[in-house]
């Protein structure tokens, strides 16, 4: 007979792999970030290395991943399914060791926010993975496994080969784990130290060694580090970046969520509590699951990365544990009450996850669009290679290098920082770099964008690419969006 704490345990695995259904490769939302990925991924399948032949400015991580996707499309799905459910685990186990009234119930919100249509986009993203690993951190931290401390440098190393601005999320907590001490030594401060730096280390020097094999630490230095110092484009104030978050988190429906979590955590720093440290961890923790929103010289009202709220699929939960469970105070310790501020924060992603679900099909609708693109249909009928197509000035359209399974001609697979700045290629030589990739490989088809939006903040070099165009191209499809299919003379 099943006991009832297994009834509990049947329904949150269950959960979790059902949500991440929605997501499967048969019914996967399209995304121009992860036609990226998939593409470095292809890269690195055919024998390529990440930023020496092909730019982007994410950690390398996420494209080795991708490389599991060009030997089977299930498995990265799987990878993704198991690393959240193992999450989802570890905190249902760690709800259930604090005798939560509800210890099902905060790990199925994790699964709520981490699988929200409107934010996450899909499997794959390099904030989901983040979230999962700042999840498991917690709990790992919280318990008192035999290797705790070099299991937490190894979860500290994913995240920075993820995606950097993760560790500024997961900073309270980190601190936390190294300051906060029963003995309070600093001996044991600096072991727990040294442990972490090993586990750290031991995610690193594999990648480090690979680019130094592949003799391209330079690239991944250039692209995955300074790059990301200074965005190209406009920087607007504080202040319109904390409005444009504000917005963020209302477009994306987790206003209910987010304020909960805020005014539980805030009433509870004046309340009667066992850790209070943890708890001002916890808040702190919640206030920067927004950093890459800040960072982002591009951050607008209209213009946010609703993905970079994927932080608080983690931070939300973790917050309302902490207050649970170690604020001494009766209604939040009450069953009642820990149901009903369980369910203000779930109603809303609840009501919004069946609304996509019901709607399945529609999240196929971009990639539809694209495969009845005339190009498209055109490229089809011709036998492609690697490097006989460049696609110029659309970052969507990197879909159509994925779906023949070549190699772009030039690194430069995405142009679009031509439209943020005149100082972006202020020398020239990213052009002059693809013009004459494209003139060694004597690419047939070049797919131009760049009259879409026509907005080119250097006009000199949109006519230098224009003429090269004419000189070297004869055009063979115009599409009702003005992009124009080339081929070469």
């Amino acid at each position: 007979m099943i006991k009832k704490e297994q009834y509990c345990l049947l329904f949150i695995i269950l959960g979790s792999v059902s949500l991440n259904f929605l997501n499967a490769p048969f019914s996967e939302i399209f995304f121009d970030d992860k036609e990226i990925f998939k593409y470095a991924g292809l890269v690195i399948f055919k024998g390529g290395v990440p930023y020496r032949d092909m730019f982007d400015h994410k950690p390398p991580l996420i494209y080795f991943l991708n490389a599991l996707h060009w030997q089977n499309a299930w498995i990265p799905w799987l990878v993704d399914t198991l690393l959240v459910l193992f999450a989802t685990l570890l905190f249902y186990v760690l709800c259930k060791k604090n005798k939560l009234a509800w210890p099902w119930f905060l790990p199925l919100i994790f699964n709520l926010l981490i699988r929200y249509s409107l934010v996450s986009f899909g499997n794959g993203m390099t904030r989901e993975y983040t979230a999962v690993f700042l999840l498991i951190f917690f709990c790992i931290m919280q318990g008192d496994t035999k290797y705790k401390y070099y299991i937490l440098g190894i979860l500290v190393g994913l995240t920075f080969w993820m995606q950097q601005d993760g560790l500024i999320t997961l900073a309270p907590f980190l601190m936390y784990s190294v300051l906060h001490s029963p003995t309070g030594s600093s001996g044991h401060k600096l072991k727990k130290t040294g442990i972490l730096l090993a586990g750290i280390l031991s995610m690193t020097v594999p990648l480090l060694l690979y680019f130094i094999f592949h003799q391209s630490l330079s690239y991944l230095w250039k692209d995955a580090f300074l790059f990301n110092l200074q965005a190209p484009g406009s920087q607007p104030g504080f202040f319109e970046k904390l409005k444009a978050i504000k917005h963020a988190i209302h477009e994306t429906e987790f206003e209910m969520a987010f304020y909960t979590a805020f005014i539980l955590g805030a009433a509870s720093v004046f309340m009667k509590n066992k850790k209070p440290v943890l708890l001002y961890m916890a808040l702190m923790a919640l206030i920067l699951s927004v950093p890459g929103e800040l960072l982002t010289g591009r951050l607008r009202i209209g213009n946010a990365f609703n993905d970079y709220l994927l932080p608080l699929a983690s931070t939300i939960p973790i917050l309302v544990f902490v207050v649970f469970n170690e604020t001494q105070v009766s209604f939040l310790r009450d069953k009642t009450g820990q149901f009903i501020f369980s369910l203000m924060i779930s109603t809303v992603l609840f009501l919004g996850t069946l609304r996509f679900a019901s709607g399945l099909g529609s999240s196929r609708d971009s990639t539809r669009l694209l495969n009845e693109l005339p190009e498209f249909e055109y490229l089809k009928t011709q036998s492609l290679s690697d490097y006989q197509l460049f696609v110029f000035d659309d970052s969507n359209l990197i879909y159509f290098y994925n779906y023949f399974r070549i190699l772009s001609p030039s690194p430069w697979i995405y142009q679009y920082f031509y439209h943020w700045s005149r100082e972006w290629d202020s020398d020239n030589k990213i052009l002059e770099s693809i013009i004459q990739n494209l003139q060694s490989h004597k690419t047939r088809f070049i797919l131009d964008c760049s009259a879409v939006r026509n907005d080119f903040t250097n006009k000199e070099q949109y006519a230098e690419w224009q003429n090269f165009l004419q000189s070297h191209y004869l055009p063979v499809i115009k599409d009702s969006s003005n992009r124009m299919l080339w081929r070469i003379q």
